[in-house]
């Protein structure tokens, strides 16, 4: 995984976001984790945990993915949701890296996990709706933010745009982006993505990002970093299309902070030309 320098100032970004900055909503798209699952020395580690729905007539999907932390990989791990096997223990594996497939939830459901393999390798569960997150807004010459509650916000300081630009920020989980992000950055991630869509203009200025982080990746022993997909990189000029990382900061808001250089924002990612960037958070050793 390559790594993306550049300075910014961690206090002057706090100053973006206050702590009320992430409030809470209803039908969000995560429904359940992203919670992190280790065994521990071949011994078998089971956890079983409730979580409840508001809208069960929506479609969820379930995500697994794969730390690969070790050359021994996750031994074995097997899923239950309300007393039913959806994930056995043959459809996890050394050569596993990510798994969704179709769920159905109740009101009120239990799903319990067990895993038996090194407590560095572990693997992430996540339950989703397909329902969209999406917001969009016009951002003058003076600057401008999006907020989509609970999982990220930015900021563009004045100056970004040079007239008043329609901007969208979108919650997604692609499994071709999972392929590039594997291919390019292999390890433990978001199992979704943000993206940033500008319109015929990319941001002439560095602009300021708050991703939200799950409980269980700031408990754990790995370091939280935001990773954003770069298709032209000027420290990196032979190296396109890749992922990288970008010096990242742990707000007291509850959410990694950055500044995103207007590099990120490719006309190769965006629908008919426009401009997008593409970012999630890793956890790296």
């Amino acid at each position: 995984m390559k790594k993306m320098p550049f300075n910014f100032i961690l206090a002057a970004l706090s100053l973006y976001f206050c702590s009320g900055l992430f409030s809470c909503a209803h039908g969000h798209s995560v429904v359940f984790g992203p919670e992190i699952f280790s065994g521990e020395s071949g011994k078998s580690q089971r956890v079983v945990k409730r979580f409840s729905v508001h809208d069960v007539n929506q479609k969820f999907f379930i995500s697994v993915q794969s730390g690969k932390g070790s050359e021994k990989g996750v031994v074995g791990a097997a899923i239950d949701l309300n007393g039913e096997r959806i994930v056995s223990h043959a459809e996890i594996g050394k050569q596993f890296k990510m798994l969704t497939k179709p769920v159905k939830l109740r009101k009120q459901n239990d799903i319990s996990v067990e895993v038996t393999g090194e407590s560095e390798s572990p693997i992430i569960v996540t339950i989703m709706s397909l329902k969209a997150q999406a917001v969009t807004t016009r951002i003058s010459s003076l600057g401008g933010k999006l907020n989509i509650p609970e999982y990220a916000s930015i900021t563009f300081p004045a100056g970004a745009f040079d007239a008043t630009q329609e901007v969208r920020m979108s919650l997604n989980a692609s499994l071709s982006i999972q392929d590039i992000f594997e291919a390019t950055a292999p390890g433990l991630r978001l199992p979704y993505e943000i993206r940033i869509n500008t319109g015929n203009q990319a941001p002439a200025t560095t602009v300021a990002i708050a991703v939200k982080y799950p409980d269980s990746f700031f408990s754990s022993a790995y370091r939280m970093q935001i990773c954003a997909r770069m298709y032209d990189n000027p420290d990196a000029p032979d190296v396109h299309d890749t992922f990288w990382l970008v010096d990242s900061g742990v707000s007291h808001t509850g959410a990694i902070i950055t500044s995103l250089p207007k590099q990120v924002f490719s006309n190769h990612y965006g629908k008919n030309g426009t401009y997008e960037a593409i970012i999630t958070v890793v956890l790296t050793q």
